[in-house]
């Protein structure tokens, strides 16, 4: 078996444990491996030639979070050959992310969702997308659990879904919440749905959505993060921000432990910390007496 034969493999053993859009992500960083060594057998490829071609990389105009993500990837597919027994040892074991300075936070504002929220009453779907707008932001869902949703796991009296996404060993269901605004707002994207043989709430691909935020926050003028992605970081920080406890924040958004909330989620701009911290803080220890100089 040669790397290219490999790459194709693990793409394919993917299916069903991961979405179309991290099976593309996966095959992007996979790419220069592929262009590289893809008629190599895999026994032949050593942790030398993966270095060597990293700093092949290194040389070219990414930035130090992309660098790691080719680091990141190969390590994953070769950790997967050696488990299937295609390989007989690991050779990116030795291999070694760069250091990263902390992500700054990548959340879509406040501001920026009312922005899109206007900009989507005037779209082509009006309906649709406001309702699919909101229930990403109020819930936190993955892209591909609002892809995935579906009628019979939409509860609108009790304010609450069911969806599928990504976890640890395939696609797993959890429990989201959403407000009254959302619930008026699916329902009337509900009565409006064209009818079709499919059961998803959205009708609309994990790349549609994508294709679909990337068109409003365009004609909002938005200059910040407006991804998915953003909207669940979102999410997480309004609710952190607010005072829920980090325990119940991690439940809702489904992380397998608290510390992947804290390391994703928990990081706050001096500004932010400052309102927090005023927040939690308004009391006056004063007793109405001057401090005079001495």
């Amino acid at each position: 078996m040669n790397i290219k034969e490999l790459i194709d493999s693990f793409l394919q053993a993917q299916d069903g444990l991961v979405s179309d859009v991290t099976r593309g992500w996966y095959r992007r960083y996979l790419k220069p491996l592929e262009e590289q060594y893809g008629d190599k057998n895999i026994v032949e490829v050593n942790v030398s030639d993966l270095r060597l071609l990293f700093s092949e990389i290194g040389k070219k105009d990414y930035s130090e979070y992309t660098r790691s993500n080719f680091i990141r990837v190969w390590k994953r597919l070769f950790h997967w050959a050696f488990d299937e027994g295609l390989l007989p040892a690991d050779p990116a074991r030795k291999l070694r992310r760069p250091h990263l300075p902390p992500k700054s936070p990548s959340a879509i504002s406040e501001e920026d969702i009312r922005k899109i929220l206007e900009i989507a009453k005037q779209s082509k779907a009006p309906q649709r997308n406001y309702a699919m707008i909101l229930f990403l932001a109020d819930t936190g869902a993955r892209v591909g659990g609002v892809a995935s949703l579906t009628t019979v796991n939409l509860d609108l009296k009790k304010r609450r879904a069911i969806v599928l996404e990504k976890g640890r060993g395939g696609k797993k269901e959890r429990l989201v919440f959403f407000t009254e605004e959302t619930a008026i707002a699916l329902e009337n994207w509900l009565s409006v749905r064209p009818n079709t043989d499919s059961d998803k709430v959205f009708l609309i691909q994990e790349s549609g959505i994508y294709q679909v935020l990337k068109r409003l926050a365009k004609k909002a003028g938005i200059k910040g993060h407006w991804n998915p992605h953003a909207f669940r970081h979102a999410f997480a920080r309004r609710m952190l921000a607010k005072g829920m406890s980090i325990g119940v924040v991690s439940h809702l958004m489904g992380h397998s432990s608290i510390q992947v909330t804290v390391d994703f989620y928990g990081r706050f701009s001096n500004d932010e910390l400052q309102e927090i911290y005023d927040h939690y803080t308004e009391r006056n220890f004063s007793c109405g007496a001057e401090v005079k100089n001495s």
